[in-house]
């Protein structure tokens, strides 16, 4: 685990957030009866029409229609798609716990439809995709490439309440970290000798970010060690909502 401290003249830290998330535990195990109820979660297959995509969407919803906590939004990396959120029951795991997850396929990528996006066009589809979805803010994992569409938005908690960046890319575009105030958890896989190492030296000064790294597991550390990868998100988000109420 790499804990952060900030030295005072750099950075005020939030409402003392970042210092907890700092302090928090992560590694402690979700209930072993959450992965059995995750056959329980419903799942279903659906499209989501956004003028020039016909967007790819799975979701997994808490079993018996019970209130979900929060939304999570999953998006994969590049050379994947929503199917990588599907292995190990990852989706339906998530769901038994209390949230509703969902998973796209990105422009260019899988079952959705429409052209592939530049960059610049990147954080507005995922602004506009929630609002179509008519949510209000949505917690977000992030895998590796699809950093492209959740970085520009981390400096507004208008549509994000926190975010999980995986082995993420384009770290090195955080420039002003002090304005980046979503707060952050990043992680990566422990043979992940790339991208992990070096988002984890260019986010560390973001005002509330964890950096962990999952043994292990290399890049895709979400398929490599799953257990491991799903106790830190839960405990990251369970750790937010109670911080935010």
């Amino acid at each position: 685990m790499v804990l952060v401290h900030h030295q005072p003249h750099h950075q005020p830290t939030t409402s003392g957030s970042g210092s907890l998330l700092e302090r928090a535990d992560l590694s402690h195990p979700i209930p072993e009866n959450a992965r059995k109820l995750a056959q329980l979660a419903e799942y279903d297959e659906s499209r989501v029409e956004m003028g020039t995509h016909s967007v790819f969407v799975r979701e997994a919803r808490p079993p018996g229609a019970h209130y979900a906590k929060a939304t999570v939004l999953f998006l994969h990396g590049q050379s994947f798609s929503s199917a990588t959120w599907t292995e190990n029951d990852l989706l339906r795991t998530f769901a038994a716990l209390g949230y509703r997850a969902i998973a796209i396929d990105l422009p260019g990528s899988g079952q959705t439809r429409g052209p592939s996006l530049p960059q610049p066009q990147k954080p507005t589809f995922l602004m506009d995709f929630i609002e179509t979805l008519g949510l209000k803010q949505v917690m977000v994992v992030s895998a590796s490439m699809s950093a492209q569409f959740v970085i520009p938005l981390m400096t507004s908690s208008r549509h994000l309440s926190c975010v999980v960046l995986v082995a993420p890319s384009n770290t090195h575009e955080v420039l002003n970290s002090s304005s980046y105030v979503v707060p952050t958890l990043v992680l990566w896989g422990e043979r992940d000798t790339s991208l992990g190492p070096t988002a984890a030296a260019n986010l560390k000064n973001l005002p509330t970010v964890k950096l962990q790294k999952i043994p292990d597991a290399g890049h895709a550390c979400y398929l490599h060690n799953p257990k491991c990868f799903e106790n830190l998100c839960v405990n990251f988000f369970d750790l937010i909502r109670s911080y935010h109420h």
